[in-house]
C-alpha cells in the first residue's frame, strides 16, 4: 500500500497513522524523526508518492514513536528502502553515552574505528571500514568542514555534545552523492533546533581535575528559531604532557518564509593541549594550539515539483606545533605554523516526477588554501602568522576543485532503483576529470525483510600534510597521486517492532593508496602510494526493545549489539605502516539500557577492540623495537537521574582500568570518574 506525501510544503507531520503500514507506530507512544544525510550533500530526496514502511534509519536508534515529523531540514528516506548503511546516533543516546565529545560519541558509534590522542575532544583520527583518517568526510548540518591540511584535523568543532541532535553515518564510498571526499564514509553532525525558548545551564568535575561548563540557549521569534551554545572543558591531564584547555561559541538560525527557508550558522573553536607522542615518540613533549572558525549561509525554497538548495560556506583553521614545549630556546627553530582557509559554494536542484522518481542535479567549487612556515612553495610575498605576529609565513599553495552531477532516483513495485554520475577535476590535476559513477538497490522481499546492493567508485585528493610536511622524523612527498577505489556492498536487513537486524558484507579495492611508512625503524616517515589495497569484510548489528519482548519486566529498556570483521590485502608487505595499514580488525560494541529506580536510569557499553599492525615501541624517548597492537577491552557505565529539567549524573570510563593504545605510543586514558548536574529552564 502507499501513502501520499506532500513534499510541496517545508514541513510536514503525521500525527495518526491508521492504515496497516503504519499502524506499528501508533502501537509505540514516543515520537520519532526520519532522518536522512542532509540534501545538500546530495542524498536525494523520495518522490511525492513513496512507499510506506514501519520506520525510518532513526527507528535503529530509537525504540518508541507515536508521530513523524519531517521538516526542511529532513526529507523523507524510509529504512527499509534506503540501500546503504546508514547510522543514526539519535539525541536520547547521545545523553546516555559516559562521554564528554562528539571525538568520544563516535566510538559508541556501530563498527566506526576511532583512534584518540587526547581526551575531551582534544584530537582523534577517524576511520570506516579499514580506511584512513583522511578519508571520511565530515558534515555540520549538511556543509563539509573537512580540512585540507590534514584529517588530524576534520573534527575541530565548534560545539560540543549539548548542542548536538543526532549524528548519521553513511558507510563506503559516496562519491558521487558527496564529492571526492566521502572515500570511505560520510559523518554528519546536526544541531538542535527547538520551537521552544529555553536555557539550559550545566557543569561536570571529574578527576585529574577535569571541569567543564556549558550554556546553551534556544529562542524562537515569529517565524525564526536561534541556538546559541558557550562551553569550556580543562583538565590537568592523566599522565605527564596531556593538559588541555578548549572554548568553544557555536550559533545556529532559521527564518522561514512560506516555502523558503533562510539558515546560517557559525562557529569558533580555540583550544591548546599537550601532545604527548602524538606524531612521534621519540619526542614526547609536544604541544599545540588550533583555532577554527566556521561560517555558513543558504536557502531552501520549493517551487512546484522543483526543489532548490544554493550555500556558500567558509572556513579557517590555525594550527601551532612545538616539537619541544618544555625548551621555550628551541621554539621558533622547531615551531609548525599553519593557516588552511577554505570557501565553498554548492547549488542542488531536485525535480519530483509524480508519483515514483526524482531527477537531481547540482554543482560544487570548492577552494582550498595553505599559509605556513613548511607546507606549500616557498613564495616573495610573505605574510604574518595570524596567531603570532613574529613569525613570517613564506610557504603557500592553492587549489580547487570542481564537481558537477547527476542523479536519478526511481521506485518501482519493490525496487529502488538509485544511480549517479560525479564528474569532477581539481586545479592541481590540470589535464585530468575524474568519473564518479555508482549505483544504489534495494529489494523489498516483504515488510519485514530486504535485500541491498550498492557499486560506487570514489577518489581523495592528498593532504598538504601528505605533500610538502618536513620535520624531523617525517618526509611528505609532492608527487603523490590521488587515492582510487571502487566500493562493493551487498546486505540484508530485517525490520520489526521487536528488533532491527542488519547484515552487511563490503569489499573494496583501492589504488594509488597514501600511507605514511617506511622499511626500518631507522628511517623517517615518508608518504607514498601503496599499488593496491583491497578491503574485504562484513558487518553485523542487532537493536532490540526489551521492554516489548518482555513485557512484563520494566527494568531493561533496550540491547544494541554489533561485529565488524575487516581484512586488507596488501601489496607491499614488507613495508612498516604508521596509519592505513594497522586498520581494525575486530570490534564488538554491546550496549544495554536499564532502569534503576523511579527516574534514575543506567547505560552500560562494553567495546572489544584487535587491530592489525605493530608500531616502534619507545620507553624514556628510546625506542626498544616493534611491538604489536593488543586486543582490548574497555567497560563504560552511566548513571542518571533525570526530574522537572534537572539531569544529575555521574559516568565511569574504563571500569577495569585496562591500559591500552589506540595508535603508536599514545596511552589512553585508565579508569575516570566524572560527575555533572544541569538544568533545563523553560520560558515563554
Amino acid at each position: 500500500m502507499k501513502k501520499q506525501i506532500n513534499l510541496k510544503t517545508s514541513s510536514l507531520v503525521f500525527r495518526r497513522w491508521n492504515s496497516k503500514g503504519y499502524a506499528v507506530f501508533n502501537s509505540l507512544n514516543k515520537a520519532i524523526v526520519i532522518g536522512c544525510l542532509m540534501v545538500a550533500y546530495l542524498l536525494f530526496v523520495n518522490p511525492t508518492n513513496a512507499t510506506a514502511q514501519e520506520d525510518s534509519t532513526a527507528v535503529t536508534k530509537s525504540y518508541d514513536l507515536e508521530s513523524i515529523d519531517i521538516n526542511s531540514d529532513q526529507l523523507p528516506e524510509t529504512y527499509s528502502s534506503i540501500s546503504r548503511v546508514v547510522v543514526t546516533i539519535t539525541k536520547s543516546e547521545i545523553e546516555r553515552a559516559a562521554v564528554t565529545s562528539v571525538n568520544e560519541l563516535l566510538e559508541y558509534a556501530s563498527n566506526v574505528d576511532i583512534r584518540q590522542r587526547g581526551t575531551n575532544g582534544i584530537q582523534a583520527d577517524i576511520s570506516i571500514r579499514g580506511g584512513s583518517f583522511d578519508q571520511v568526510l565530515v558534515l555540520l548540518n549538511g556543509v563539509n568542514i573537512t580540512d585540507p591540511q590534514t584529517g588530524h584535523h576534520n573534527l575541530n568543532l565548534p560545539l560540543d555534545l549539548s548542542s548536538v541532535e543526532r549524528i548519521e553515518i553513511l558507510k563506503g564510498p559516496g562519491a558521487w552523492k558527496f564529492g571526492p571526499g566521502a572515500f570511505s564514509g560520510a559523518i554528519n553532525i546536526i544541531t538542535s533546533t527547538s520551537s521552544n525558548n529555553f536555557i539550559t545551564v550545566g557543569a561536570e568535575l571529574g578527576q585529574f581535575n577535569s571541569n567543564s561548563e556549558n550554556i546553551t540557549s534556544g529562542l524562537k521569534i515569529k517565524n525564526t528559531t536561534h541556538l546559541l551554545a558557550v562551553n569550556h572543558s580543562s583538565t590537568n591531564g592523566y599522565t605527564d604532557n596531556t593538559d588541555h584547555s578548549i572554548k568553544n561559541l557555536f550559533y545556529h538560525g532559521k527564518l522561514v518564509a512560506g516555502k523558503t527557508e533562510f539558515s546560517m550558522q557559525a562557529g569558533a573553536s580555540d583550544k591548546g593541549f599537550g601532545a604527548n607522542s602524538f606524531y612521534t615518540a621519540k619526542y614526547p613533549n609536544q604541544y599545540e594550539e588550533i583555532q577554527t572558525y566556521f561560517v555558513s549561509a543558504g536557502i531552501k525554497t520549493q517551487l512546484k515539483n522543483l526543489q532548490i538548495e544554493p550555500k556558500i560556506y567558509y572556513r579557517r583553521n590555525n594550527d601551532r606545533f612545538v616539537l619541544f614545549r618544555t625548551n621555550p630556546a628551541s621554539w621558533y627553530k622547531n615551531d609548525n605554523y599553519h593557516t588552511s582557509e577554505v570557501l565553498g559554494v554548492n547549488a542542488l536542484a531536485n525535480y519530483i516526477h509524480g508519483t515514483n522518481a526524482t531527477t537531481t542535479l547540482g554543482a560544487d567549487f570548492r577552494n582550498e588554501t595553505i599559509y605556513s612556515n613548511n607546507l606549500g612553495e616557498v613564495v616573495e610575498n610573505t605574510i604574518q602568522s595570524p596567531v603570532n605576529d613574529t613569525i613570517t609565513l613564506n610557504r603557500f599553495h592553492t587549489r580547487s576543485n570542481f564537481s558537477a552531477f547527476i542523479g536519478h532516483k526511481h521506485y518501482f513495485e519493490n525496487l529502488m532503483v538509485n544511480v549517479g554520475l560525479n564528474v569532477t577535476h581539481n586545479s592541481d590535476l590540470k589535464s585530468k576529470w575524474f568519473l564518479f559513477p555508482g549505483v544504489d538497490l534495494n529489494y523489498t522481499l516483504n515488510k519485514n525483510y530486504s535485500l541491498f546492493a550498492s557499486v560506487n567508485k570514489t577518489m581523495r585528493m592528498p593532504t598538504y600534510t601528505d605533500l610538502y610536511y618536513q620535520g624531523p622524523s617525517n618526509e611528505g612527498n609532492t608527487n603523490l597521486l590521488p587515492e582510487e577505489a571502487i566500493g562493493y556492498e551487498l546486505g540484508f536487513k530485517y525490520e520489526h517492532k521487536l528488533a532491527n537486524f542488519t547484515l552487511t558484507g563490503f569489499h573494496i579495492q583501492g589504488s594509488n593508496m597514501i600511507d605514511w611508512v617506511r622499511n626500518t625503524t631507522e628511517e623517517k616517515w615518508r608518504t607514498i602510494n601503496h599499488t593496491e589495497l583491497n578491503t574485504t569484510g562484513f558487518e553485523v548489528s542487532l537493536q532490540t526493545d526489551l521492554e516489548k519482548i518482555v513485557p512484563e519486566q520494566n527494568l531493561f529498556k533496550g540491547l544494541r549489539l554489533s561485529y565488524t570483521n575487516v581484512y586488507q590485502n596488501k601489496v607491499e608487505t614488507e613495508l612498516i605502516s604508521n596509519y592505513s595499514l594497522n586498520y581494525l580488525k575486530h570490534r564488538l560494541d554491546v550496549s544495554l539500557n536499564h532502569s534503576v529506580w523511579k527516574n534514575i536510569s543506567a547505560s552500560w557499553h562494553f567495546a572489544f577492540q584487535d587491530r592489525n599492525g605493530e608500531y616502534l615501541k619507545y620507553e624514556n624517548s628510546q625506542s626498544v623495537g616493534m611491538k604489536d597492537y593488543e586486543p582490548f577491552s574497555t567497560t563504560d557505565i552511566k548513571i542518571i537521574w533525570n526530574h522537572a529539567g534537572w539531569k544529575i549524573y555521574a559516568s565511569l570510563n574504563n571500569i577495569f582500568d585496562v591500559e591500552y593504545y589506540d595508535i603508536g605510543n599514545v596511552q589512553q586514558p585508565g579508569r575516570w570518574i566524572k560527575v555533572g548536574v544541569s538544568k533545563r529552564f523553560n520560558f515563554n
